[in-house]
């Protein structure tokens, strides 16, 4: 026993992530890690960063320039000596070779006193930017979201198809057991023994299958969280319920609302329409910036102080100081201004009817999500009429075989009739709970 216990405790040691291979995701924790790692999310973080640097700049813009020259340049003149006539007399000229340093150092500044207020609508203009990239944001993460909350609801809805297949197998194992006995006591056939383990071969079958749609199932939810593929992970259901009633789903359909209230709740909470609705005044701010440069003209200040020498030590001795206004109005530059003014006020209408494009399309989807959401109910409804009859079925056919007026084909085709319909009922309670995520979505009231 200590031997054993020895050996336990050294391969917990030697080997710690094989005591935690399967990593357990709750639907927070797979929402969160697909937000963390998606590169699009990475992206736009990234570029909201760099445009808040550019809120800075903007606000720079309004700020006097100062900038510091220093200057040094050696020169060396060389001239040999001769002759040069001039008007005729000659002359001599004795031969040079000068060497001479020059020291200048310049202090400038500039500013932009006026230009129609078009530098502080830069800085509305670059604080809009963020504000569109922040909803942006918000709306990929949404759409993380729901991509999540699909393969989530789809990896739970596998489980419980393997376990309904996994009762479906004990069942028709423990039904072999039943024929067998019957056939040692006389009252029936060998046949039935060999029909019956076909069937326990279909349920096996589908077993396998049912389990590898849960593996595909899971890879799929890796590959929307950006995890590790090929890793073995679980899913926590948490206080997602499998077993809903009809009652239940019912009362979650009836507490929905009508087109007009969720389009109204729409509106109000979807970031992608936030976002457009400030691409809109992003572009009215374009506009007015434009019209400003077009119309005012641009008054600024400038001042210079300039020190110069040939020697270091006497560069104080030179000094120059200026300053003065600059005015400055473009009167023709090829239309460009006024072309400047008319692209922008007409991607503002570009930007309204995007909006109203977007608006038709969210009340679009919101309806037809309405109507898959019924659809799913209904559908529910009547599985569940069908089951009810199913069981009644198989239980008149089992009872049948068993005092030997059926057969065992009409006791098999009842039981796998009831089996498909129980499945059928999960994969539509999935579907009805998938559809109820996509239609929050589409409300904007899906959040992470």
């Amino acid at each position: 026993m200590l031997k054993k216990l020895l050996c336990l405790f050294a391969i917990v040691v030697l080997y710690p992530d094989g005591a935690d291979a399967q990593k357990t995701y709750t639907l927070d924790d797979a929402v969160k890690t697909a937000i963390a790692n998606d590169p699009v999310i990475k992206n736009f973080k990234n570029n909201l960063e760099i445009q808040k640097l550019n809120i800075s700049t903007s606000k720079g813009s309004l700020l006097p320039t100062l900038s510091l020259t220093g200057n040094y340049t050696r020169s060396h003149v060389f001239t040999e000596s001769g002759v040069t006539i001039i008007q005729g007399v000659p002359i001599t000229r004795p031969r040079q070779d000068i060497t001479r340093n020059n020291f200048n150092f310049s202090l400038n500044s500039d500013v932009v006193l006026f230009d129609g207020f078009a530098n502080t609508r830069k800085i509305d203009l670059a604080e809009e930017q963020v504000d569109v990239l922040k909803f942006n944001l918000e709306n990929a993460k949404n759409n993380i979201v729901l991509s999540v909350n699909q393969k989530f609801f789809q990896v739970l809805k596998s489980e419980q198809i393997v376990k309904q297949n996994e009762e479906n197998l004990a069942d028709s194992k423990a039904q072999l057991d039943k024929i067998k006995e019957i056939v040692n006591v006389g009252r029936g056939t060998i046949g039935d023994v060999y029909r019956q383990d076909v069937q326990v071969a279909q349920n096996e079958l589908a077993l396998e299958r049912a389990k590898n749609d849960l593996r595909k199932s899971k890879v799929d939810l890796q590959a929307a969280m950006y995890d590790e593929i090929g890793k073995d992970i679980n899913v926590a259901q948490g206080d997602i319920k499998s077993d809903y009633e009809t009652a239940e789903l019912e009362m979650i359909l009836r507490g929905i609302g009508t087109l007009d209230e969720l389009s109204d709740i729409a509106l109000k909470n979807r970031y992608d329409y936030k976002a457009g609705l400030k691409e809109i005044e992003l572009n009215k701010i374009n506009v007015d910036i434009y019209k400003k440069n077009f119309i005012f003209p641009t008054l600024s200040a400038f001042g210079s102080y300039n020190l110069n020498s040939t020697s270091i030590g006497e560069i104080f001795d030179n000094r120059t100081a200026s300053y003065g206004l600059t005015l400055s109005y473009p009167i023709f530059q090829g239309f460009s201004l006024d072309n400047n003014v008319q692209i922008a006020e007409v991607q503002v209408k570009v930007k309204e009817e995007e909006i109203r494009e977007l608006e038709q399309s969210i009340r679009s989807n919101i309806q037809k999500s309405l109507l898959d959401l019924e659809t799913a109910f209904k559908q529910i409804e009547i599985i569940d009429r069908n089951i009810v009859s199913a069981e009644q079925d198989k239980l008149l056919a089992d009872e049948s075989y068993r005092i030997g007026i059926g057969t065992l084909l009409d006791a098999q085709i009842a039981t796998t009739s009831l089996n498909n319909l129980r499945i059928e009922r999960i994969n539509a309670v999935y579907n009805f709970l998938i559809a109820k995520r996509v239609l929050d979505y589409y409300t904007g009231i899906l959040k992470y």
